[in-house]
């Protein structure tokens, strides 16, 4: 049975998190893909894009394809993206399809924060 699909927006540092909830399929396409003007980037002097996937159970093809046009997005609006709690089945299939070469995957938020950090310090 699928899961609904929830997103919510946070921001902090110089970082947008978009923490999921449900299965991410094509039904969810527009919502996310709406929620913000991607190309363009992100507001104010954030670099970084988040993706909370710890409560996302499922992702099917359409999901991975919406995850690679944030990332795509986030070359042209010159932002890295980030995620974390992505399960191993999930993060060994991002590596398959070479997700992995344009997005960081990292444990827990904590970890991406902490690397967000460390870039941000060495490049002022």
């Amino acid at each position: 049975m699928e899961q609904s699909f929830r997103v919510s927006i946070r921001t902090m540092l110089h970082c947008m998190i978009l923490d999921m909830q449900g299965d991410l399929t094509k039904k969810v396409e527009d919502d996310l893909l709406k929620l913000h003007k991607w190309e363009q980037g992100l507001e104010g002097d954030r670099d970084y894009l988040i993706l909370d996937l710890s409560k996302v159970p499922y992702i099917n093809s359409a999901g991975i394809a919406i995850l690679i046009r944030l990332i795509r997005y986030g070359q042209k609006g010159n932002f890295q993206t980030f995620a974390y709690g992505v399960t191993p089945h999930y993060e060994k299939l991002f590596r398959m399809v070479g997700l992995t070469e344009y997005m960081m995957i990292y444990p827990d938020e904590y970890s991406v924060l902490e690397r967000i950090r460390s870039i941000y310090e060495n490049t002022q």
